[in-house]
């Protein structure tokens, strides 16, 4: 099966768990990541997965086309890389979250307006910017 993230994020899937989990978990495998697998927890939007890359867990949460979220255990560049090359776009923004989560997010439209939000928010954490700012 030919899938990568034109199939699941710059186009709405359909609302079926095991659609999203094969598509996700076939692009990630494609991409060097071979040990992770991802369920979805939730399948409407925000689209919500969790699972596990070896040991350390990790957390995806995305709206098609708008923005995707990383969160994990510890930063790892490996991940990154590939969501990043998957995406086909650099992260915006890094920062440690409340829940003590190591976060990546990308968004592909107003990233200035998400980095207004949680800029000076305790629950955000180490807070830097990773994509110049479009404005």
């Amino acid at each position: 099966m030919a899938t990568d993230s034109r199939t699941w994020f710059y186009s709405t899937p359909p609302a079926r768990p095991f659609f999203i989990e094969e598509r996700v978990n076939t692009t990630l495998w494609k991409n060097r990541l071979t040990n992770i697998h991802m369920i979805c927890t939730q399948a409407e939007n925000p689209i919500k997965m969790e699972g596990r890359w070896g040991d350390m867990p990790l957390q995806f949460e995305w709206q098609p086309g708008k923005y995707f979220i990383l969160r994990m255990a510890q930063e790892s560049k490996e991940v990154i890389g590939v969501l990043r090359q998957v995406l086909m776009t650099r992260p915006s923004f890094a920062y440690l979250g409340s829940d003590g989560m190591y976060c990546i997010e990308w968004h592909m439209d107003d990233d200035d307006t998400r980095w207004k939000e949680i800029q000076g928010n305790p629950n955000f954490q180490g807070l830097r910017r990773i994509k110049k700012a479009t404005g």
